[in-house]
């Protein structure tokens, strides 16, 4: 398989991280290799990743245990377009109750937000990440604002987290858990919407044709290139398959083994 795309006019690479690039501690073969050759060729890449959990200085700190070199501008996260979607769409004194951990709290905080630290009358809106402290009194708080007509946001809809034991719970487990108890979808706001891919082309100042989404996920990663207007390339070291290019509906631009065959390809070299 040869790119129809001509690399040379690609300046912005993004790329999803796990399932992609790494899996849990583990680096892909072909990882520092691909980011060496985007440099070299005079692009950048950008590190695009659902999870709201942690700050970009725990990202950094793992690159740097994987052997990769990163700064705060290399990532950019759910939390980040969550900030830019509530600030453009509620008024300052707005109190949020947030359903994740405490550093999306604390990121929210220094974004100038109100972040409820329990339960709250004046909560209207609830705002749902990727939470590794989940409590059952979480949940069951949500569930109170939300039958009370909260507003409801979520960072993203992925299902599960890919681990090395198979897959763990993630954003999109909870949102269908609250949705079975109350009725209630939030609005999504990390991939698969375009949000995050047309605010990395807004902090670059690249066009679509410009720019190429690398990912493991059909549903979330690739849909985001495709909602955006860009190529996209789906890896299959994670969690997606090929079946679940029709289960989707969403078809990326290239399918590849692994980011290994993605340098390759780009090298014109052989798989």
């Amino acid at each position: 398989m040869h790119f129809d795309i001509a690399w040379q006019e690609v300046d912005t690479v993004l790329l999803d991280m796990d399932g992609t690039i790494y899996l849990s501690e583990t680096l892909f073969d072909g990882t520092v290799e691909v980011l060496r050759y985007v440099r070299a060729i005079g692009g950048r890449y950008l590190f695009l990743t659902n999870p709201s959990s942690r700050w970009t200085d725990a990202y950094i700190a793992k690159m740097a245990r994987l052997g990769i070199e990163a700064f705060p501008d290399d990532f950019l996260t759910s939390a980040d377009a969550t900030i830019r979607y509530l600030r453009g769409r509620y008024l300052l004194d707005t109190v949020y109750y947030v359903c994740g951990t405490e550093s999306l709290k604390n990121q929210l905080r220094l974004a100038g937000l109100r972040v409820a630290e329990t339960l709250r009358d004046d909560c209207s809106v609830v705002l749902l990440g990727y939470d590794t402290e989940l409590t059952y009194e979480k949940l069951e708080s949500c569930c109170i604002l939300l039958n009370r007509g909260a507003d409801y946001v979520a960072t993203h809809p992925d299902l599960v987290c890919p681990t090395w034991y198979g897959s763990a719970p993630d954003c999109g487990s909870v949102i269908e858990m609250l949705h079975t108890a109350t009725g209630r979808r939030p609005k999504v706001i990390g991939k698969p919407q375009p949000e995050m891919a047309l605010l990395a082309m807004e902090q670059t100042g690249f066009s679509p044709r410009e720019t190429c989404l690398i990912g493991d996920r059909v549903y979330t990663d690739i849909a985001c290139g495709v909602n955006a207007g860009i190529d996209t390339i789906f890896v299959l070291s994670g969690e997606g398959v090929m079946d679940d290019i029709p289960k989707y509906g969403v078809q990326p631009t290239y399918c590849m083994q692994n980011i290994r065959e993605v340098l390759n390809t780009l090298k014109g070299e052989p798989k």
